[in-house]
């Protein structure tokens, strides 16, 4: 006979109680005589962990927690061992783990997610990323954005050099809109939508000077952005972080959730930079298809240097975009391969 703690459902209350096994039955026996007897398949039995206190969850009693013995955990385990508890036990897995499992989260963060969104973004339907964008673009417009204070004749001018590098790099299976919006509060910056619709603001094009060559790179950026399907991928790889991070850390203390927000960040800023790689490369590789050169979008890259100056963080892990210095060196590092 053996001595545990039961702590009843529904409040704190607890009492001692001996317990035996007598073939598939568990039989508690209380102080003042009452005995319960169980099968071992009406236990919720929680796993062995080390020499922790076993614990046997009895539905319609509360819970038996009571020291481990080799014959009682044989009994529950219904086995010579666990394959945790041996794991546990032996150093040479412990050492292994060690190494592994920071090789296998680091797997799944770098490859494994990323894969799993690229493909899962693929069968999002056409009408869906058409709605995600119409709402993401009137609440932008709502909040952010207003129209455009550029002359007809200035926006005419920029869009039909667009419709042109649109037209050469064949896109047909895009459906590309550039428009033209202000905004005081996001300053000189375009971006893409889900459907194709790409925005520029007046602040960006009055950063570069009206060069329509400048605005032809940022242009094959955003197409970049849509060609590969950034916006969807980025919701996607989102998603999986925070369901990863929480399944792996989230029964820790709640003393450290704030850390959370920071991984999930530091992991979300991780894809984002990537996409951003992406999309210069898109540029980079098809200038030279639109009697553009890598040089126009350098130089892009310098402008907005200039507005950014020291304010660009030294911790690009902070990030969502690449440092603009390691952009700039990328675009003329190709402007040298070609």
């Amino acid at each position: 006979m053996s001595k545990g703690t039961l702590y009843y459902n529904g409040g704190v209350k607890s009492t001692s109680a001996n317990y035996h096994v007598d073939g598939e039955l568990l039989i508690l026996e209380y102080d003042d005589g009452q005995k319960v007897e169980r099968l071992h398949s009406e236990l919720n039995i929680k796993p062995k962990l080390g020499q922790l206190h076993r614990e046997i969850l009895i539905a319609d009693i509360g819970l038996l927690v009571c020291p481990p013995t080799p014959a009682f955990d044989q009994w529950l385990d219904r086995t010579d061992g666990t394959l945790v508890f041996d794991m546990e036990s032996k150093k040479r897995w412990v050492l292994a783990s060690i190494v592994l499992v920071p090789l296998l989260i680091y797997g799944l963060f770098a490859h494994l997610l990323p894969f799993t969104a690229i493909h899962l973004a693929e069968y999002v339907p056409a009408p869906i990323k058409q709605a995600a964008s119409q709402q993401t673009l009137a609440a932008l417009d709502y909040a952010l954005l207003s129209e455009s204070e550029l002359s007809k004749k200035q926006q005419d001018t920029i869009s039909q050099s667009f419709r042109e590098i649109i037209r050469q790099i064949e896109t047909d299976e895009l459906s590309i809109n550039v428009q033209f919006r202000s905004s005081e509060e996001i300053g000189p910056n375009a971006f893409a939508l889900p459907d194709g619709t790409i925005v520029f603001t007046d602040q960006i094009i009055e950063l570069m000077d009206y060069d329509q060559q400048l605005l032809d790179a940022i242009l094959l950026h955003e197409i970049g952005h849509v060609k590969h399907n950034h916006s969807m991928r980025m919701v996607a790889e989102s998603m999986f972080a925070t369901m990863a991070i929480t399944y792996f850390f989230g029964d820790l203390s709640g003393a450290i959730e704030a850390f959370f927000g920071i991984g999930t960040t530091v992991v979300q800023n991780s894809f984002s930079q990537a996409h951003e790689w992406e999309a210069d490369n898109f540029a980079l590789s098809h200038l030279s298809h639109v009697n553009r050169s890598p040089e126009d979008f350098a130089q892009a890259m310098e402008k907005l240097a200039t507005i950014l100056g020291d304010t660009e963080s030294e911790q690009s892990w902070l990030s969502s975009h690449p440092m603009i210095r390691a952009r700039i060196e990328n675009a003329e590092n190709y402007t040298e391969k070609d």
